[in-house]
């Protein structure tokens, strides 16, 4: 059973073509970014890691904002970001292989190209929800800069979610479409009783 027909004004195939281009694009930028977050925090001395943590604790306790963040919370922030970084690293690699995957699939008609998407979607969803969890933990899910965050995640798990069913209503439909030709495709078993009646 297909799930959706029509994604907004257009129709799910177009809308697979088009979600996949932008994860295509978005995943090269987001490996460029991690990949320079990861390079910078490895190369970076200590002092200077000393020197950022107090730079971002006075940031977040000025006056007009005191959030009344502590070093070892900011500390954590830290150290979860930078592990963040290289999960998705992995994850943005993953991506570009599944949007690839998406869009050669979408224009070829071939339902097995789109199982990837269909399968990062979720591993995408689960670790954005990780993030929001132990971001929460850390520094509580009303402080300022976890409630930015987790507002900025939770779209992006709205996002996840709506691709999946694109992809998936899309699937579904080849795959029908892929049974209705095998139905329709003659039994070779009749093709001989066929040609001797025509004889």
């Amino acid at each position: 059973m297909v799930v959706m027909n029509n994604c907004c004004c257009c129709k799910v195939r177009t809308a697979c073509l088009i979600f996949g281009g932008f994860a295509l694009f978005g995943s090269l930028i987001q490996v460029s970014n991690d990949a320079k977050d990861i390079y910078q925090n490895i190369t970076m001395s200590r002092q200077d890691q000393e020197w950022n943590l107090q730079e971002l604790y006075e940031l977040s306790n000025m006056d007009g904002l005191n959030m009344g963040t502590t070093k070892d919370e900011i500390r954590n922030f830290l150290a979860i970001s930078f592990y963040f970084s290289v999960t998705d690293l992995f994850l943005s690699i993953a991506i570009i292989l599944a949007a690839s995957f998406l869009i050669y699939g979408v224009l070829k008609e071939n339902s097995n190209y789109l199982v990837p998407t269909m399968i990062v979607c979720p591993l995408d969803l689960f670790v954005i929800i990780i993030c929001v969890l132990i971001h929460s933990i850390n520094l509580g899910f009303l402080h300022p800069i976890s409630l930015a965050m987790n507002i900025v995640l939770c779209c992006g798990v709205v996002f996840d979610i709506f691709i999946w069913l694109c992809v998936y209503s899309h699937w579904q439909q080849l795959k029908a479409e892929d049974q209705s030709d095998l139905q329709n495709k003659p039994s070779p078993q009749n093709e001989p009783d066929n040609a001797v009646s025509s004889v």
